[in-house]
């Protein structure tokens, strides 16, 4: 996974704490541990790279 971009899309609470994540080119790479990536702060992200939107914005809800 080392240099590619992506996004946390799930995480476990049991045990050990693991993550599900989706690559910028699509996969999903599933049960990936903490020390698998680089975490990168909203203020750190690369020029270029699309922000996370809020958990309210409109594309996150259903359409009608």
């Amino acid at each position: 996974m080392a240099g590619q971009d992506g996004l946390v899309v799930a995480r476990t609470l049991a045990g050990t704490p693991a993550y599900d994540l989706r690559l910028a080119d699509g996969r999903v790479v599933k049960y990936a541990a903490e020390t698998d990536f680089e975490v990168v702060e909203p203020g750190d992200a690369p020029r270029g790279a699309r922000p996370s939107s809020s958990p309210n914005s409109s594309s996150d809800r259903p359409r009608d």
